[in-house]
């Protein structure tokens, strides 16, 4: 089994990716890639993708994979005590190297915590070689500090405060780092190693290169022939996930240190390798997931999540929103996919080409948000669990997710329902850019305007610091293009495109067909704006289209941070994609993951005074 985007392996609780290499290659190593945690790992997840394959294209295996309770992996039962379940799993991928390349040297490279536990790790571990320590996290204490102030950050820039149900002080971006987790990283101080992480190291430092750099020197008196290089890129890579690209330098850099290290003679022990075996299923309390490259050239992945136990009532593909990788922010998609599979319903959530673990095509345009290449990979996803046979299938997105789940579900009959979260486009204006369009795609309207008169932004606003005429230009071309009777001329010869009518031309194909529509909007939401537009002020228009509906969740940011309104979006969901006649499932004891009692109307808010239509019944063929 080979794959030039790695072959999907799994393991008790967790899976990760393989990649062979060329398997005759002499002095070929094995890399073994520990990633950093939390809002870090959201964020380098394509830059991790991007280092495996380049590692594995200079002819070395490579494997890299998710800790237990992080990303895809099964969430433990209980509160995991300390880093241990980590460190075992990180074994358990040294064994699983060793046992398909025996007798070929180790290289662990890690970044952040990853780069802690590489440390840690290389002494212990026989055959290690090499280790390359990205961005390293020196001292837990430090490290927790950062946490903290990236917390404030975030929540500062997406216009919203603390989670009032959830007081951990290390919850970035809606990924929290469990409470019982924090003394074990606490401790961790790379300064008091008594011994190097590995006879080589190559250190990738953030900010500027330091060849005095204090835990470069304490690994050099313990005997180490240390390396330096600078992380290039580091700070635009954790800026925004949207921003984050692969910094290709630098991993080159990278991997040109792994290929040259100097190696040991071996003799062929490749007749020796334990074969590969296809990913297994893993469990969960009620569901269970199986990792799938599927697409042209099974260039594209994805993670199925089945009802354990019982046939699916229905199946809904989950869309990337921006280049949030598919476990979504705050890991939301995961939470999603797994409640609604204990109402019943299967779901698939996938990574569009360019976005996490599947690389772009070869003909990409450069910006894949809002492209038609993004409307194709929702049309493989849609192929590959048609054969599933596993009931209707609907498309769920958010953001430009759902711009891509709309325009797929116009285009593609195999749709029968639909879900559109902070929704900012129905038809996509050729005069306007990807850069215009996310622009205030992160922050409420309620949001925007409590930042802007906080006491520091109305002094900036007083001073002329704080410019608010570009985004008010903004707003209002927007509202008179879409409003404008004259059609807008697009290139390459075709025809003119009013943006009006074409909107509504669209949602009637999708009420002619019977599909339902549902239309969720954050309390606020920029995305209202557009609702506004095809469908007036008070939303009058939606009578027109009885398969439509339209709720409000209050309290909500456009990415649903915070716990409460997360599940609440859930709830809601579960009320559009399970079908009537599928009874409930248990309720989950489980503070992480949100369950799907049916919603109460308290929940959805009305828009201005206008009676929001309830979610009609299910339209199952």
């Amino acid at each position: 089994m080979t794959s030039r985007y790695g072959i999907p392996v799994t393991f008790d609780t967790f899976g990760g990716f393989y990649h062979a290499g060329r398997i005759h290659q002499q002095g070929r190593k094995a890399v073994l890639l520990l990633a950093p945690i939390g809002y870090e790992e959201f964020c380098t997840r394509a830059t991790w993708r991007a280092l495996a394959e380049s590692i594995a294209a200079a002819g070395h295996a490579c494997l890299r994979f998710d800790y237990p309770g992080t990303a895809d992996a099964i969430d433990p039962v209980g509160d995991a005590e300390g880093i241990n379940d980590w460190l075992v799993a990180a074994r358990q991928c040294i064994a699983f190297l060793r046992e398909h390349n025996p007798g070929i040297e180790l290289v662990l490279v890690g970044q952040g915590f990853g780069a802690s536990l590489a440390a840690q790790l290389g002494p212990e571990a026989p055959g290690v070689t090499a280790t390359v320590l990205m961005a390293p996290l020196v001292k837990g204490r430090t490290y927790l500090r950062e946490l903290q102030a990236w917390s404030r950050m975030l929540t500062e820039r997406i216009g919203i405060g603390p989670d009032p149900l959830d007081d951990n002080q290390y919850r970035v971006a809606g990924i929290s780092l469990a409470s019982s987790r924090v003394a074990a990283i606490k401790a961790i101080d790379l300064t008091r190693a008594t011994q190097p992480p590995a006879n080589k190291v190559l250190l990738v430092e953030r900010g500027q290169l330091s060849r005095d750099s204090s835990i470069g020197n304490h690994f050099k008196t313990l005997g180490a022939d240390v390396s330096y290089i600078d992380y290039t890129g580091y700070e635009t890579i954790l800026a925004d996930p949207t921003l984050a690209e692969p910094q290709l330098g630098t991993l080159t850099r990278i991997v040109s240190w792994i290929h040259d290290l100097a190696h040991l003679p071996t003799a062929d022990v490749n007749s020796s390798a334990k074969a590969l075996e296809p990913a297994r299923p893993i469990a969960g309390p009620h569901y269970q997931e199986l990792p799938t490259r599927f697409g042209p050239d099974e260039r594209l992945f994805g993670i199925l999540c089945q009802p354990l136990g019982r046939r699916p009532s229905a199946i809904a593909i989950l869309a990337n929103s921006g280049r949030d990788y598919h476990i979504g922010w705050g890991r939301t998609t995961v939470e999603q996919a797994r409640s609604l599979a204990q109402r019943g319903v299967a779901s698939f959530r996938f990574d569009a080409g360019g976005i996490g673990d599947s690389p772009a095509s070869a003909s990409a345009p450069a910006e894949v948000i809002y492209s038609d290449e993004q409307i194709a990979d929702v049309g493989h996803a849609i192929d590959y669990v048609e054969k599933l046979d596993a009931g209707p299938i609907a498309l769920v997105g958010r953001c430009s997710g759902a711009y891509t789940a709309f325009q797929t579900a116009v285009q593609d009959e195999r749709i029968r329902k639909v879900v559109v979260i902070n929704n900012m486009r129905f038809v996509w204006d050729p005069r306007e850019t990807v850069a215009e369009a996310l622009l205030s795609a992160h922050r409420t309207i309620g949001g925007s305007i409590s930042m802007l008169f906080s006491k520091r932004n109305l002094r900036r606003l007083l001073s002329g610091n704080l410019r608010v005429k570009a985004a008010a230009i903004r707003v209002s071309t927007r509202l008179i293009r879409m409003m404008s009777p004259k059609p807008v001329q697009i290139p390459a010869g075709a025809p003119g495109l009013n943006l009006f009518k074409e909107g509504h031309r669209r949602f009637r194909i999708l009420e002619n067909r019977g599909v339902r529509l549902a239309m969720i909007f954050s309390e606020g939401d920029h995305g209202l704006g557009e609702f506004r537009t095809y469908m007036g002020r008070k939303g009058a228009r939606l009578r027109d289209y009885p398969n439509a509906s339209m709720s409000i969740i209050p309290d909500a940011d456009h990415n649903f941070t915070h716990l409460g309104p997360r599940a609440r979006l859930t709830d809601a969901l579960c009320d559009v994609l399970v079908p009537p006649s599928s009874p409930p499932g248990p309720l989950i004891a489980s503070p992480d993951l949100a369950v799907c009692p049916e919603t109460e109307a308290t929940l959805l808010a009305p828009l201005d005074g206008f009676a929001v239509p309830p979610l009609l019944p299910a339209s199952v063929e």
